[in-house]
């Protein structure tokens, strides 16, 4: 209908100058050029009409397209994320289970240490306990034999009493009357006795071996076999605290790294926990963007094809309404050229994203040389020296004993007694082999801290690279991601642009021919007035001469009905015209809503994997110092290696055989001091008792 009225509105502006230049002839031939002429107008408008319509469709279909791609391409980044959040909270969960069953692991292991701790400072109480009693007994052993053995090779007389006792309990008794050894050891050796009884008697049925012969040799058997007995219980002893030290270390070592490898295990699941629940805020805040940049452009994709309908319908209501139009400006000129009219058909028209020491020298000046009487201590001292030898196969002890050993011939010869040399060569002996243990342990102990140290510094290093590493590449593929969704923003809003600009290209064009259509329908209206006004004029004069009153009629209720269909079109045309821009206008604002929610997460995103690409940068830097920093760590533990494996043996059975060492020359120290005290001593008794026989004669 709007295509009707505008040409009919054209032929009309020309008509009406035309009817009033024409007021003394007639006008019918001029409305039927001018109707012509109009025919001509409508095909060309039609025609320009199709051309905006076929662009319109184009660009209909190059949006629908796109934003048909967009939610595709965002149905798909939902899924992906759907399914990235799961994954994530699947690792969240597995990881809190690890991280509870690593707690309780460490809870069990640190219980097992502390109770194995509990138990070996037991086991080592007991056994410095009983070491110390059985080095005791053994050192009074050694003395009381040294003293019954010289005392009766040379005072036999003197040993009546210890001669006529019977058991081993009245010898001991008489052994301290006469003073060769004090009530406190006389309890010790009984209480030895005593236990090594109650062994015999268990293990071996035997009869009670309190009772012995009267010679003082049984007595002094007896002695040496329990010296032998305690020397092989104190030597069980010590295996068996070197096993239970052993044992324990083990023990200790294993708990030790279940403790730190559990340790290290919680702490990668926990890293590992807070890494996916930090994905997955990521992924959910990407996810949330997407669903809401779907929604959009579903909610644009409708109002698009709302549009572009209703363009169709308007197009086809536009092409329908011209052909009627058409048919009806032919039927005018018919009715006119015929004198007959029929009013013409109306056009209606509507629009479409982890020990102890003793002082060799103190010795030697509290002791001094004791004189010839001390020979056979320093034989007594020189078979220690050589059975701890043999037993520990030291060679520093086989060449004392040969110093020992040419001291006591060179005495032979010359008449002194080596007593002298004999203790300062075991004193000095004493002091090389304890200088020589602190400085091992010393070793042991700077080896240990130095390599508990570097090992704990690579561990942790080695850690630090690791997490660095991950880090870095969690955060390099964000960015990546990150860096993919803004070029695909970036299209999107290229996109956009073109489409807004083929839409305004699209309205300017549409608005134009409404112009053009509105300013031809009013020039129209206003021509058919005038037309009417001269015709009925004109025919009003001639009627009464000529009675042409049935064509004159016809004519004019011809253009009375072109008239009435111009006012009809041009208010359709208005309305037409005032719903394309509401739509357009709808569409545009659409577009903005988009652009900006495209623009906003472009800005943010670029925001974010630029601070991650700087992040990536400094982490590399940090990382590359950190590695250096692992290399000079394992460097150092090579070498550290190198300079603490030297040793044949460890560490425990050096300290062990060089303690066995000491305190077998402490033994001989202490034969040697038992002797010199006790001659001293019946040196006294003897001088007091030759005085009073002085006296008395």
């Amino acid at each position: 209908m709007q295509h009707t009225m505008a040409r009919i509105l054209l032929a009309l502006v020309v008509l009406a100058p035309v009817a009033m230049s024409t007021s003394e002839s007639n006008p019918t031939s001029k409305v039927v050029d001018l109707i012509g002429q109009l025919q001509t107008k409508m095909i060309a408008k039609g025609e320009a009409s199709q051309k905006i319509y076929n662009e319109f469709a184009g660009w209909c279909t190059t949006r629908a397209q796109e934003l048909g791609l967009e939610i595709k391409d965002g149905k798909g980044d939902m899924q992906d994320l759907n399914g990235q959040i799961k994954q994530d909270q699947a690792t969240i969960d597995t990881k809190d289970i690890e991280v509870d069953e690593e707690a309780e692991d460490i809870h069990v292991s640190e219980k097992d240490l502390k109770a194995a701790l509990k138990l070996r400072g037991t086991e080592y109480e007991d056994f410095v306990a009983l070491e110390k009693e059985l080095v005791e007994v053994i050192g009074m052993l050694k003395k009381a034999i040294v003293v019954l053995e010289t005392e009766m090779a040379k005072h036999g007389a003197s040993m009546l009493q210890i001669q006529g006792a019977t058991t081993f309990a009245q010898a001991v008794r008489a052994m301290v009357e006469a003073s060769l050894c004090s009530s406190e050891d006389a309890e010790k050796l009984s209480s030895l006795m005593q236990m090594h009884q109650d062994s015999d008697m268990e293990d071996m049925a035997a009869p009670a071996s309190s009772v012995y012969s009267g010679a003082s040799g049984g007595i002094i058997k007896m002695m040496k076999d329990l010296l032998e007995k305690a020397e092989t219980q104190l030597s069980d002893t010590r295996v068996k605290e070197q096993n239970a030290h052993s044992n324990f270390k083990m023990l200790q070592g294993s708990l030790k790294d279940e403790i730190k490898y559990s340790k290290i295990d919680k702490s990668d699941a926990h890293k590992m926990k807070n890494g996916a629940q930090e994905e997955k805020s990521i992924d959910e805040g990407d996810l949330g963007m997407t669903v809401a940049d779907v929604k959009d452009d579903v909610h644009t994709l409708d109002d698009l094809r709302r549009v572009c309908m209703q363009k169709v319908e308007e197009f086809t209501s536009m092409a329908k309404s011209r052909d009627e139009e058409l048919k009806a400006l032919a039927s005018a000129k018919k009715v006119i050229k015929e004198a007959m009219g029929a009013a013409t058909e109306s056009v209606y028209k509507d629009d479409g994203s982890f020990f102890l020491q003793v002082s060799s020298r103190a010795f030697m000046r509290k002791y001094g040389a004791s004189g010839k009487s001390a020979s056979s201590s320093v034989l007594s001292a020189e078979t220690t020296v050589r059975q701890l030898a043999k037993k520990t196969g030291a060679v520093e002890l086989s060449q004392l004993v040969s110093r020992i050993s040419a001291a006591v011939r060179t005495g032979q010869q010359t008449g002194e007694d080596p007593f002298a040399k004999v203790v300062g060569m075991i004193s000095d002996m004493i002091t090389k082999l304890e200088q020589e243990a602190s400085e091992d342990a010393e070793h042991e102990a700077y080896c240990d801290k130095e390599t508990a140290d570097a090992t704990a510094k690579r561990e942790e290093r080695a850690d630090t690279v690791e997490s660095m590493t991950t880090k870095m590449h969690q955060m390099m593929a964000r960015s990546h991601k990150l860096q993919e969704q803004v070029k695909k923003l970036q299209k999107g809003l290229a996109e956009l642009a073109a489409a807004q600009s083929e839409m305004d290209k699209i309205r300017s064009e549409e608005n134009a021919e409404f112009l053009d259509e509105k300013a031809s329908l009013d020039q129209g209206m206003d021509g058919v007035k005038m037309a009417l006004t001269t015709l009925r004029d004109y025919y009003g004069k001639t009627d009464k001469s000529h009675k042409t009153t049935g064509a004159s009629d016809n004519i004019i209720s011809l253009l009375e009905t072109i008239e009435s269909d111009f006012s009809q079109s041009r208010a359709e045309l208005i309305a037409g015209e005032r719903a394309s821009l509401e739509e357009y206008e709808t569409q545009t604002q659409d577009n903005k809503v988009s652009k900006a929610d495209k623009e906003t997460a472009v800005e943010h995103k670029t925001k974010e994997f630029t601070s991650l690409d700087k992040g990536i940068a400094d982490l590399k830097s940090d990382r590359s110092g950190v590695q250096s920093e692992l290399d000079a760590v394992i460097e150092y533990l090579t070498k550290l290696k190198k300079e603490c494996t030297v040793m044949p043996d460890s560490y425990e059975e050096r300290k062990r055989r060089r303690q066995a060492e000491i305190e077998g020359l402490k033994e001989a120290l202490n034969t040697l001091e038992s002797e010199t005290a006790l001659l001293q001593k019946k040196s006294r008794r003897s001088l007091r008792g030759s005085q009073q026989h002085l006296t008395a004669h």
